[in-house]
């Protein structure tokens, strides 16, 4: 395409063989040239946009939508983490102490999460603790949170005193973006479903909510039987979504096909890598990018896929905030993993790698 300054040009030499002379740029002529090569300028962009969207590779935004639902796909939104809260006192009460549905509570810190209790509970009398279900109350991934790490109380309930979460809030995912919906609906298109083969209940499984990646294990048991395999973003689904694929899938499968879906057995990976900081980067700034960066690695690892540690090399790279890293071979090393397992994240250390510094 054209520049604007290449377009005005290109006038200009076409006016200067037709007429003899060149137009000034002050003129009235040499403006409405310039006014002219403006509007054709925003034309041709224009088109250069419109081309893009008219295929799917390189569609955008709402108009990769519109691709997606020809084939009955469609973004999926972004999930808020799950989890219980705990709250406390330090001493009995003679009565009960009720514990609303809608209680805020949030983590600590500059930018504190918020997290909302999803049901009532109560605190019995004698007791000293009781947990209630909760929620994030803003979806995303930001809303995943360790354990201990909720501890405020936003609007405290009466009689209660402090409040904790006992174990982490999990489950929390980013709307599905164009990159993601782009691959589930390039491979729609490359193996197109037929409702008798592999891809069917594969891409059956990815429409619904909290499912990342399925895999899929053709006569498992036998002829007539098929396995799913279900993963969710650096973990399983929850028994709730699994229970809801089953059912769904029971209504679409083939007459005398025994369809079973499950969540994906888990392998817990550790990682173990030495960093060299990159110049002007501390060694706390680096260390923790890394783990980031790992944590990141394993939310994009589908079921079946195997964990490689030049992709997560690649990865920790990336990050730009290290030089050089080295795996703790005996700790991390390449893993395959079976079409019914999911690579999940497990202990995690990164140390400074001070034999490469200088």
């Amino acid at each position: 395409m054209k520049s604007y300054e290449e377009t005005v040009a290109a006038m200009e030499s076409a006016f200067a063989q037709a007429a003899g002379y060149s137009p000034d740029e002050a003129s009235d002529l040499g403006i409405r040239m310039r006014v002219l090569a403006g509007e054709i300028y925003s034309l041709q962009n224009a088109v250069e946009w419109l081309k893009m969207q008219a295929f799917p590779q390189t569609a955008q935004g709402e108009q990769l939508d519109l691709h997606a639902q020809q084939r009955g796909i469609a973004r999926k939104p972004a999930l808020a983490a799950q989890g219980s809260l705990t709250f406390r006192r330090a001493t009995p009460l003679w009565y009960d102490a009720a514990i609303p549905a809608g209680t805020v509570c949030s983590t600590g810190g500059e930018a504190p999460v918020r997290y909302v209790t999803t049901q009532a509970a109560e605190l019995p009398a004698g007791a000293l603790s009781v947990q209630a279900a909760a929620q994030a109350e803003t979806p995303g991934k930001t809303g995943n949170a360790l354990p201990g790490t909720v501890t405020v109380m936003v609007t405290p309930p009466p009689a209660l005193e402090s409040v904790t979460n006992e174990a982490a809030f999990s489950g929390g995912t980013d709307a599905e973006g164009d990159s993601e919906l782009r691959a589930r609906l390039m491979r729609n298109c490359s193996g197109a479903p037929n409702g008798t083969n592999e891809a069917f209940y594969r891409e059956y499984a990815l429409g619904f909510d909290g499912v990342y990646s399925a895999g899929v294990l053709p006569m498992e048991h036998g002829a007539g039987t098929v396995g799913i395999y279900l993963g969710a973003r650096g973990t399983v689904p929850n028994e709730q979504t699994v229970a809801q694929v089953q059912a769904s899938v029971n209504a679409v499968k083939e007459i005398n096909v025994q369809a079973t879906v499950a969540a994906a057995q888990t392998v817990s990976v550790p990682v173990d890598v030495a960093v060299t900081p990159a110049a002007g980067v501390t060694a706390t700034e680096a260390q923790q990018a890394c783990r980031e960066a790992v944590t990141d690695y394993f939310e994009n690892l589908c079921v079946g896929e195997a964990f490689l540690t030049a992709a997560l090399g690649v990865c920790l790279m990336s990050t730009g905030k290290i030089k050089n890293y080295c795996f703790n071979s005996a700790v991390s090393s390449d893993r395959g993993i079976a079409r019914n397992q999911l690579a999940v994240c497990g202990t995690v250390g990164v140390t400074d790698y001070a034999e490469v510094q200088g």
